[in-house]
Formats: C-alpha cells, sequence, structure tokens
C-alpha cells in the first residue's frame, strides 16, 4: 500500500514538472517568435527562420498556444502579400483548434472566418465561399457567424450578382438569432438589417424598394447599443443607403438630403474611411447630375477623387459627365479607367483597347464592370453619330460581346432563377444597345444573334439541362433523386402558403434548407459527371446562317422583334429580301397593343368600335412591317413570327393591312399569310431536336364540371371531344375521371394532349389550369413531363402570364414547352366555347388532312370567318388561339400507313432481287 502511495505521489510531481516545463517552453517559444517577427530580416528569411523554430519546438509546446502562434504567422503572411502561406498556417491552426472544439468555439470561427479572407484575397471567391459556409455551420454562433453571413457572403453573391441566393442567406441569419435567443447575438442583427436593406435596394424591384426602407428603419431603431464611434459609423451607412433608395425610386431631393446628412456626419466627426468619404461625393455628384446640376455634380466627383483616387464608381460617372458635353475622348478614358481600375490595373490606360475576359472573370466588381462596359458601348456609339466614323461602331460592338460574355459567366454563377431573371432583365439593355449598334453597322447577321440572345434564354438552359442528363447518361436513379430534390422545393413553396402554424421564419428555414440539399446535390454531379457539365453549359444560339438554311425557302420567312418601351428594331426575312429596319414610335406602339387587346377582350357592336380597330390595327401593321410591297411580300407565304415584349400579347394575323378598304370582309392578314409563332429559333431547334416515343396517339380531358374555383360548366367540351376522338382515335377522359392526377400519370405517353378547360392568369396570380378536382399551376407542371408533339390549350388566357423583360411571358403554354411539348395551341385571351369548338374541331379535320399545323388552324379561323358576319367575326371570337412552336404535321394518321406501305415495297424489291439472283 506504502509503495503505491510513493508511485502516485511521484507520477504527480513529474507531471506537475512537465506541465511547468511545457508552460516554460511555450512562452520561450512565443518570446522567440516575437523577437522574429519584430526583428529587422527581410520577410523570406524572417519566415524561414519562424517555420524553423515551430517545427523544432512544437513537441513541447502547449496545443492551443502553438495554434495562436500560427495564426499570428498566418497574419505576418496576410500583411505581406503571402496568401498561399497564410492558407497553409491557419489551416495548421484550425487542424490542432478542431480537438478543442468544445472549448475554444470562438477561436475556431474567428480561424474560419481569417481563412475566408485569405482565400478571397488570393482570388479563390469559390473556396472563400465555402469556408464562410463551413463557419455558419460551427454548433456555436457568435458575431463571426453573423459576420460570415452579412459581410462575407453577402459581398460575394451581391458581387456575382445572385441577390436572391443573399436573401436567403440573411433569412437564415435571422432564424440563428432568433434560435441561439443569446443577448450578446441578439446585438448583432443591426447587421442584418442592414444587409437585408442593400440586397434589396439592388434587385431592381419597386415593392423591394419599400422593403428596404422598413429594414433601414429596424436598423436605425437597433444600434444604440454600440458605441458611440460604432454608431455613427453605421448611421454614415443608413444615410447613404436611405439616399441609394430614394435615387432609385427617382425622389431625387430626399436622396441629395440623406447623402448631405451622411457626409456632414462624416466630416464633423472626422472619419477616417477615406474610401466610404469618396463613395458620399460620388453618390451627391450622381444626383446632382439627375437634377441637372452638372457642375456641381463635377465638384463632388473630384472632392472624391482626392480621397481615393482609385474609386471606379467616379471615373463611370466622370465618363457620363463628359459624354453629356460631348467631350467624347474624355469620356471614354474615364469609362476605360473605371474598367482597368476595376481589374486593379492602373497603367497604359488607352481607351481603344478592352482587358481580356479572364482577368475580367476575377475581379470581385463583375456587376460594375457589366455597367461600365455598357457605357464605354454607348459612348462609341454617341462618337460615331457625332463623326460618322464607322470604326467607333466597330469599338463598340466588341466593348458590347465582351460584357455580353461577362453576364453569361455572371448568370452561370447564380444558382437562384430570380437572379437569373434579374440579370436577363439587365442584359435586356445591352442586347438593345448591341442592336442598335448593328443596325448603324447594316450587320444584320450580328443583330439576329443578339435578338436570339435576349429571348427565353432562361428556359433555354432548363432544356439543355434536361438534355445534357440525357447525353451523358446519368443513371435512372439520379435522375429521380435530382427530380426529388427539385419537387421537395416547390411542395415546400405551396404548403407554407397556406400552412398556418409554421412562422415565416420557419417556413424561410425549411425551404432554405432544401435549396442548399439541391444545390449541393447539381454540385456533385458537376464533379461525379463532368461529361454532364460539359453538355450543361452548351447553350446553343441560333446563328442567321443556320435559321436561313433551315427555316427559308420560297414560301416561308422569319420576322425577328426587338422591343422595349422606348426602342425596337425587326429584321424581315425572305429567300429574296432582308429589311433590317427600325420600328417607329415605340412608345405609341406599345400603347396601341395595349388598347386593342383591351378591344379584342370583347366583340364590336357598333360600326365605331369596328373603324376603331381598323385604324390602330393598321397602324401597328405599319409599324410593325414598315417596308415597302409588304403585303406583296407576305402574301402566299408561311411566316414565323418571332415576337417581343407587348407582340406578344396580340395575333398578327388579326393585323388589318389596309384601312382605306370600305369591303367585305376585312382586310386581316391572315387572308394573305400563314402565321406562326416561336419564342427563338434557338429554342425552336432545341424542342424539335428532343427524341420522342410517346405510346399512343391521343389523350383528352374534358372536364365539364368542376368541383373548385367556382367554375362554370363547359357543356359543348363532350360534343368537341367526341367529334375529335372521330378523326383521332384515342383516350379522352371526361368529367370525374379528367382528374388532375390522372393528368400527371399519364401526360408523358401521348403524341397529342387536349385539355379542354378552364384557365386563368391574373397579374397577381401564378397561371394555373382546371381539371375536374383541382387546379394544376404553372410551377407545378415544371415538374411534369410529357413527349407531346402537339399540345391543344382549349382554354382561356393559356398564352398569357407575366411578362418578365428577356424572358417572354410565364404561360401555361411555355410551361408545357419546360415540360417536353414540341408545339402548344395557346390563347391570348379569354375564348367564346361556341367559336373555339368550331374552329379546334376543324382545325384536326385539316390537320387528319395532310395540312402543317400553321395551315391546319389558318384554314380553320379562314373557314370560320367565310361561314359568320357582322359581330361574329370579331377578332375576339376567332383570333385568339396561336400555334407556337413546331408547324409539322407528324400527326397524319395515314404517315403510318405510308412509311409502312414504303417499307413493304422496299422489302419486296429486295426479295426479287434476291429470287431473280438466285435464279441466275
Amino acid at each position: 500500500m506504502r509503495y503505491h502511495y510513493y508511485t502516485i505521489i511521484y507520477l504527480l510531481v513529474f507531471f506537475l514538472s512537465l506541465s511547468a516545463y511545457s508552460q516554460n517552453a511555450i512562452t520561450l517559444l512565443e518570446s522567440e517568435y516575437k523577437k522574429l517577427e519584430t526583428s529587422n530580416i527581410d520577410y523570406n528569411g524572417k519566415i524561414e527562420r519562424i517555420n524553423s523554430l515551430l517545427e523544432e519546438k512544437k513537441q513541447f509546446a502547449d496545443s492551443i498556444r502553438l495554434s495562436l502562434l500560427y495564426d499570428k504567422l498566418s497574419k505576418l503572411n496576410h500583411r505581406n502579400g503571402d496568401y498561399k502561406n497564410a492558407i497553409l498556417n491557419i489551416k495548421r491552426a484550425l487542424l490542432i483548434q478542431e480537438s478543442y472544439v468544445d472549448s475554444i468555439p470562438s477561436i475556431i470561427n474567428k480561424s474560419y472566418n481569417n481563412l475566408a479572407y485569405y482565400y478571397l484575397f488570393s482570388g479563390d471567391e469559390a473556396k472563400a465561399i465555402q469556408t464562410f459556409k463551413t463557419l455558419v455551420k460551427q454548433s456555436h454562433k457568435d458575431s463571426y457567424t453573423i459576420k460570415a453571413y452579412t459581410i462575407g457572403l453577402t459581398k460575394l453573391y451581391t458581387n456575382r450578382g445572385d441577390y436572391y441566393k443573399v436573401l436567403d442567406y440573411l433569412n437564415e441569419a435571422e432564424n440563428t438569432i432568433k434560435q441561439a435567443n443569446d443577448s450578446i447575438l441578439n446585438k448583432e442583427r443591426y447587421r442584418i438589417y442592414l444587409s437585408f436593406s442593400n440586397v434589396y435596394s439592388q434587385t431592381m424591384k419597386k415593392s423591394h424598394y419599400n422593403r428596404a426602407l422598413g429594414y433601414l428603419k429596424k436598423a436605425e431603431n437597433s444600434i444604440s447599443h454600440l458605441s458611440k464611434r460604432t454608431q455613427l459609423k453605421n448611421q454614415i451607412i443608413i444615410y447613404t443607403t436611405y439616399g441609394y433608395i430614394y435615387d432609385e425610386l427617382k425622389q431625387y431631393h430626399k436622396a441629395l438630403t440623406n447623402y448631405k446628412k451622411a457626409l456632414e456626419l462624416g466630416l464633423n466627426e472626422g472619419m477616417t474611411n477615406k474610401s466610404q468619404l469618396a463613395t458620399i461625393y460620388n453618390s451627391l455628384g450622381y444626383i446632382y447630375t439627375k437634377l441637372e446640376q452638372h457642375e456641381l455634380a463635377f465638384e463632388n466627383y473630384k472632392k472624391g477623387l482626392l480621397l481615393d483616387s482609385q474609386k471606379t464608381s467616379i471615373y463611370d460617372n466622370l465618363g457620363d459627365y463628359y459624354l453629356n458635353k460631348q467631350n467624347y475622348i474624355e469620356a471614354l478614358t474615364n469609362y476605360q479607367k473605371a474598367i482597368y481600375y476595376g481589374i486593379n490595373q492602373y497603367e497604359d490606360i488607352d481607351y481603344k483597347e478592352l482587358p481580356n475576359l479572364e482577368k475580367l472573370t476575377q475581379s470581385y466588381n463583375k456587376v460594375e464592370l457589366v455597367n461600365d462596359l455598357k457605357d464605354k458601348a454607348k459612348a462609341w456609339l454617341k462618337f460615331y453619330k457625332k463623326t460618322k466614323k464607322e470604326d467607333h461602331l466597330q469599338h463598340g460592338l466588341s466593348t458590347i460581346i465582351l460584357a455580353d460574355q461577362l453576364v453569361d459567366i455572371i448568370r452561370s454563377e447564380s444558382t437562384e432563377q430570380q437572379s437569373k431573371y434579374f440579370w436577363r432583365e439587365k442584359g435586356i439593355d445591352l442586347y438593345m444597345l448591341a442592336t442598335s449598334i448593328c443596325y448603324e453597322l447594316n450587320d444584320y447577321k450580328q443583330a439576329f444573334y443578339f435578338m436570339e440572345k435576349s429571348k427565353s434564354l432562361s428556359l433555354l438552359e432548363d432544356l439543355t439541362h434536361e438534355e445534357a442528363k440525357t447525353r451523358a447518361a446519368l443513371p435512372e436513379t439520379i435522375k429521380e433523386k435530382e427530380y426529388i430534390l427539385k419537387q421537395n422545393i416547390y411542395e415546400t413553396i405551396e404548403l407554407h402558403r397556406n400552412d398556418s402554424t409554421l412562422s415565416i421564419s420557419e417556413k424561410q428555414s425549411i425551404l432554405f434548407k432544401h435549396k442548399k440539399e439541391y444545390e449541393i446535390f447539381i454540385n456533385s454531379l458537376e464533379k461525379d459527371y463532368p461529361g454532364y457539365y460539359h453538355y450543361k453549359k452548351e447553350i446553343d444560339i441560333c446563328s442567321f446562317d443556320e435559321g436561313y438554311s433551315k427555316i427559308i425557302s420560297p414560301s416561308t420567312g422569319i420576322i425577328q422583334y426587338i422591343l422595349t418601351k422606348n426602342e425596337g428594331y425587326g429584321i424581315f426575312i425572305t429567300d429574296s429580301d432582308i429589311h433590317f429596319f427600325k420600328i417607329p414610335d415605340v412608345q405609341l406602339l406599345n400603347d396601341q397593343i395595349k388598347t386593342i387587346t383591351t378591344l379584342t377582350s370583347k366583340p364590336f357592336t357598333t360600326q365605331q368600335q369596328l373603324d376603331t380597330y381598323i385604324t390602330l390595327s393598321f397602324s401597328i401593321y405599319q409599324k410593325l412591317f414598315p417596308f415597302r410591297d409588304t403585303l406583296q411580300l407576305l402574301s402566299n407565304k408561311r411566316i414565323l413570327v418571332i415576337p417581343d415584349y407587348t407582340l406578344q400579347y396580340f395575333p398578327f394575323e388579326a393585323l388589318v393591312t389596309d384601312s382605306s378598304s370600305k369591303t367585305s370582309p376585312i382586310p386581316y392578314l391572315i387572308y394573305n399569310t400563314d402565321i406562326s409563332y416561336a419564342y427563338s429559333l434557338s429554342l425552336l431547334k432545341k424542342v424539335k431536336r428532343k427524341n420522342r416515343n410517346p405510346k399512343s396517339k391521343l389523350i383528352g380531358f374534358a372536364p365539364i364540371h368542376f368541383k373548385k374555383q367556382q367554375l362554370s360548366s363547359l357543356n359543348r367540351s363532350k360534343y368537341k371531344m367526341t367529334e375529335i376522338e372521330k378523326l383521332f382515335s384515342g383516350d379522352v377522359l371526361y368529367e370525374q375521371e379528367a382528374t388532375k392526377s390522372n393528368f400527371v400519370s399519364v401526360s408523358n405517353d401521348y403524341n397529342i394532349i387536349h385539355l379542354s378547360t378552364h384557365a386563368s392568369s391574373l397579374s397577381n396570380q401564378e397561371p394555373w389550369i382546371a381539371f375536374h378536382d383541382d387546379i394544376l399551376t404553372l410551377n407545378e407542371l415544371y415538374f411534369i413531363k410529357n413527349q407531346a408533339d402537339l399540345v391543344v390549350l382549349d382554354a382561356c388566357k393559356t398564352g398569357i402570364g407575366k411578362l418578365q423583360l428577356g424572358e417572354g411571358v410565364l404561360s401555361i403554354s411555355r410551361g408545357f414547352f419546360h415540360s417536353g411539348a414540341k408545339s402548344v395551341i395557346s390563347s391570348l385571351w379569354s375564348t367564346n366555347e361556341k367559336s373555339s369548338t368550331t374552329i379546334i374541331t376543324d382545325f384536326y379535320s385539316y390537320l387528319k388532312e395532310g395540312e402543317t399545323k400553321s395551315a391546319a388552324l389558318r384554314k380553320a379561323k379562314l373557314q370560320y370567318l367565310q361561314s359568320h358576319q357582322l359581330s361574329e367575326n370579331s377578332p375576339h371570337y376567332w383570333a385568339p388561339l396561336v400555334l407556337t412552336g413546331s408547324i409539322e404535321n407528324s400527326l397524319h394518321p395515314n404517315n403510318n400507313s405510308y412509311f409502312l406501305f414504303i417499307g413493304i415495297l422496299f422489302l419486296a424489291l429486295i426479295i426479287i432481287a434476291i429470287w431473280f439472283k438466285y435464279k441466275r
């Protein structure tokens, strides 16, 4: 017993001695480290000696304190721009610290924070983002967690233009504070409010500006606990953000007042952040420009440059200042400085040069760079109009092409659909400017490319994504998993609309979880299936030459438009003529389209209504076809129309071609021309290329009566579908069988899908189409596959919806293309059940005879016009149904027997040839 007692005493003394030795060792190590760090040895020599010291003594050192030395060393590396070693050493620190996660969680969070910034400064944005994400996943939540959300991730995703991804992360940050219920963490709320206001102010949505103002007020009310200096700093940010929002709302005097408050605070309190003061001066200058006080603007720009001579946004605004004065070279020089300073290049600034794309993609300021490039291209166009030197246009076009490439990269980095839509909207100005330059150059081929790219690119990307999965031969289990993950996102959105048991923050948290799961899954696909990633990026934009060779013939033509509120162009192409034209009076045209769609919502009951329509319709016709011998060029041709903006709301076949004609019938364009529509040639090519192998010919749904939505019964549906069944054998589900679940289960099995029902697309509501028991929304439709050669949406307003700039109308019709359809017949306004029944049944009759889809629909409408008179001939009755997509008739019942006959004949000839050979 005594022996064991002395053994214990001995061991205790030994370990205490060892601990003391270890403490002395680490203290000595820290002392030696400090001497080396503060010595006059050159950096490389200093790092070499410190590394040797740490390697030699690390086995005797206390682990946590050793990790802090590695942390110090990483900061020394950082101060000297040695990011490779900074990353290496902070990782060494983390490797030690993660063994003590329960003891030093805040130190670990701080180390991840440092690592993220080292990656950022080294130019590796992707790893910076990943490290910030790792930080926010740590179980311990502190100020570094909130800073990672509100500074790190917010800045990185904002610079990519992925604003909606930022909003998701900020919602998660707010939920993190709520769930922690920690008084210290609660003091960080102001950071979240400021970040929300900053992001909402940049999304170009008026409703978001109001949200941004609300969050700024919250921020003002939540900074009282901060030190006086920190309060001041944040109050300056708040005033500056108020100024920016009021500027976006065009309330320039309010913006000016807030910018002045921010500047006064900064100057009175001796603000040391010169860059922030320069930003305020720049903002003041910008507002003075809006107020047309250009010299005051110039003075503020100069004051800003005295504080920060490399402030890119000031140079961009100075470019605007000189452009206004028609000092083009000075304007171009300043735009050039904005671009080159944005990629950290400060020498050899030649305004005629452009940086390479690689340098632009490495910049943290991609969003600003797109704007700078666009402004420079505008300056080249204006310079040309002054000098008429064609090389100025070529410089402008080269600048636009570079900006377009950068936008493509930004969009590919965006993971949220709303962020993609944001960049489609931003891209419209770019593509319109490019078309303007091409018009001056009479370069219709390049203009055609930009017109193509300005339409439905997100839909084209979605279809390319689906195609990539097939081309890369992804296993069915992988495809199914992706489907389930996407479905989870949608179902969560739908569930939360009506679920009152969860708070908004809880709903946001669940939704964001599903979104992250989907993002991680897609990233893993790109790693595990590189072929998929490659094919997914192959967005094939149809060129002029390709479109000409595949579409144009003596009997066909194309007319393509690009249109905004204030400007528009078109290209009309036949085998013998190409007209590249500028649309006159675009603002008036848009107003006329709005008026004429209102007129056609009802039949004409008076001569005055008819006369008004004829005058208005002819005026629109003249603007959309502003060249000589229009009717001669259009007559007896099949014309593919690729509309844009408001033109997507009105059928061209209902345009009047001669307002002076007093004879009957009214000279509608349909009498001269066979018209069909496409979102773009690129999309048309994509949908035609898809392999389809449906099991059956036709499926029809005729609910007739409806359980929900208080919808009226459609009693003609049964007669109509019976007539169609006589022409095209198939399956028709009536009344209780015409359910949503039945549609979902069989839609992928049929070549023709016909829905005879109700639909709606109100401005404040997601488009939907009705079945007997329930409605199917546009978002739900995105998850339902079909292989249809033709979808007939025999219902009201299936071709209209929210107009998304750069994408087109988000309609039920578009949803069917997303799901796999080759062509869709949809309606542009509320249809009349009687007239639509007549036209639809005649359409199928002509289709059976072998007519193309567009010719069949045209003949059905002409048949209606010939057999009706007076008010019943109003466009309201016959014009709303339009064909979008492929016009080829692969549905002709005789086609299969024809090919079978050819096959049998060919086989018979082979047998006869073999027989003769054998006999010989």
